[in-house]
């Protein structure tokens, strides 16, 4: 249920209130892969390696695997502020989310389980295997990922 909380979170976060930039953004996009082939509904998150350096960032890739950033608050598509940012993706299925919730606990006594669409790993910089990268002022900012569901 966590992990749901956190989509449905991550998810207002970026529709935001349709407000002009309190930051000074860049445009950044790109296109996610998985295996070769684009995933639809991955959601691919920018964090700040320094806290006190930028703010976080996300975007949900098209079915063609193309995303656009926007940082918190900000209209869809808005960019990053400039920094470097460790890159976090993720694209999960709750099962069980159709039952009531007697029927979940009695089918599911352990929880619901989680499919992960995109290996796990991919959620969590320090195992990902992934570098960080930087969102430059004046730049094109375009950052391409192919992610692998092979170990």
């Amino acid at each position: 249920m966590r992990k749901c909380f956190f989509v449905l979170i991550f998810i207002a976060l970026l529709t935001g209130c349709n407000k002009q930039s309190p930051y000074d953004t860049e445009l950044v996009s790109g296109t996610v892969l998985v295996d070769g082939a684009p995933m639809q509904g991955i959601s691919v998150i920018f964090s700040p390696v320094n806290p006190n350096e930028g703010h976080s960032a996300g975007g949900i890739t098209d079915t063609n695997g193309h995303y656009k950033l926007s940082t918190a608050g900000l209209d869809i598509g808005g960019g990053a502020v400039s920094g470097t940012y460790n890159v976090t993706f993720r694209k999960i299925e709750i099962m069980g989310n159709d039952l009531s919730m007697e029927e979940a606990a009695e089918k599911y006594p352990n929880g619901l389980p989680v499919i992960y669409h995109v290996p796990k790993k991919y959620g969590d910089q320090k195992i990902s295997g992934l570098e960080s990268v930087t969102v430059q002022k004046k730049k094109k900012n375009m950052f391409d990922f192919n992610l692998s569901t092979k170990e």
